[in-house]
């Protein structure tokens, strides 16, 4: 008999959280599996993605704190076996809720982030709902072994309430879109470096674009072209203002086809102050881009020391003709090894199972 799950998201505007539920939903096995998607707020470019075959539930609602009852009616109505949720806040709402939901319900919590990192800064009551709420999840997803030593030490959350899996990499998916497009740069001629994400503090956009006139100085012909939104885009327009770097830093937005610009990108850089387990850095070692990372907390070392690049993980941006170089086939062997598709879905779908 087939088990009922269901994958829960606060919104499909375009996170890496979302792509890989989406990535999960598309690849689980249909005949072990009948699949349903709960949305808190049914909006963004993600919609689309949704395999045609997945019941979808929209929650309607503005902010996961308000749809308390519209989860219980969709829970008791759908009676899923297995629920498995992504990202704190909706995870420890989840969790809170536990105890309304049937008693035969596994509820699963996907953490998407560094969590001691994420909460610097914010109310204490948060790192006071981790480990109240987070031991209470039957399991505990982590992308990284870093992320799930962080919960242990910080949060006090049991070993064996926890499992590793890596995010799963789609590399026939990806290089379908990278091929589907023209190149996106403006001009063929010059250095194109891209970087990828939510334009917040944590990405450490600031810090890239302070490095940029030392990149000039080696590539005088250079673009940096930052491809996502926003709350800080508006700071980071002054900043590179202020910088003089106008016809040298682009804001490309959001794009939905980010491995298009991977694919025609001279290099991709991660220079964020901590991640999970980026999958933008996944997605550029796929498409065949050289990369670097800056030195962070997360999960980025663990993905340059698996696919033997661990010598562009830097202290600092140091600009050199090296990290220009393509990487070799041993990479893509051990991303495959590592991050590809099949065995990354088979350990989700033995958790899912349990």
């Amino acid at each position: 008999m087939k088990k009922k799950i269901m994958l829960v998201v606060p919104s499909l505007r375009g996170g890496g959280a979302e792509r890989v539920m989406l990535t999960l939903l598309k690849h689980l096995d249909r005949e072990r599996f009948d699949l349903h998607l709960a949305v808190v707020s049914k909006e963004g470019p993600y919609i689309k993605d949704i395999p045609e075959d997945v019941t979808v539930h929209d929650l309607k609602s503005k902010r996961v704190r308000n749809s308390f009852l519209p989860f219980l009616r969709l829970v008791w109505s759908v009676k899923p076996d297995t629920m498995m949720s992504t990202l704190g806040h909706l995870n420890i709402f989840l969790v809170a809720l536990k105890p309304f939901f049937p008693g035969n319900l596994k509820l699963l919590v996907r953490e998407g982030s560094i969590a001691s990192q994420s909460l610097q800064g914010k109310s204490k009551i948060w790192s006071f709902l981790y480990k109240t709420f987070y031991k209470k999840a039957d399991k505990i997803v982590c992308q990284s072994v870093y992320m799930m030593e962080d919960l242990r030490k910080n949060f006090a959350i049991p070993s064996e309430k926890m499992v590793q899996i890596y995010n799963p990499v789609d590399i026939e998916a990806i290089w379908e879109k990278a091929e589907s497009s023209a190149n996106p740069y403006k001009t063929k001629v010059g250095t194109n470096i891209v970087a990828i994400g939510r334009l917040n503090p944590v990405k450490g956009f600031d810090r890239l674009i302070e490095a940029v006139p030392d990149l000039l100085k080696m590539k005088s012909d250079a673009r940096l072209w930052i491809i996502g939104g926003g709350a800080g885009e508006e700071d980071l327009i002054k900043l590179r203002n202020r910088l003089g770097l106008q016809e040298h830093v682009v804001f490309a937005g959001f794009q939905d086809n980010p491995f298009v610009w991977l694919k025609h990108a001279d290099l991709f850089v991660l220079s964020s102050y901590y991640e999970g387990l980026p999958n933008a850095l996944l997605e550029a070692i796929t498409i065949g881009c050289p990369v670097i990372t800056i030195e962070n907390a997360g999960g980025a070392g663990e993905i340059m020391q698996l696919t033997h690049q661990s010598d562009r993980v830097q202290k600092r941006f140091a600009w050199s003709e090296e990290w220009f170089v393509k990487p070799g086939p041993q990479v893509f062997k051990s991303l495959g090894d590592n991050f590809g598709l099949n065995s990354i879905i088979a350990k989700y779908s033995k958790i899912l199972e349990e």
